[in-house]
């Protein structure tokens, strides 16, 4: 009986937290937008090495682009 008091409370707790953790996402709302003169061109094709879709990335904010991701995997520069 111990043990099952003691588990349901580990429940109850894990819900709280996890409660607490979405509400406290939601509350501090979406990321700022960019900078507009941070935006520039790029041409950078790349294809998922997994199922083989092929996307290019257009714009670009900041110095180096970083690969995005598809099944789980880094895409590979075409």
């Amino acid at each position: 009986m111990t043990a099952l008091v003691l588990v349901a409370a580990l429940v109850g707790l894990a819900i709280i937290a996890v409660t607490v953790w979405s509400i406290g996402l939601i509350a501090s709302g979406p990321p700022p937008e960019p900078d507009p003169e941070d935006i520039r061109e790029v041409d950078v094709p790349y294809v998922c090495t997994v199922c083989g879709l092929s996307l290019t990335v257009s714009q670009a904010q900041g110095g180096e682009i970083t690969a995005p991701r598809h099944c789980r995997e880094n895409m590979a520069e075409a």
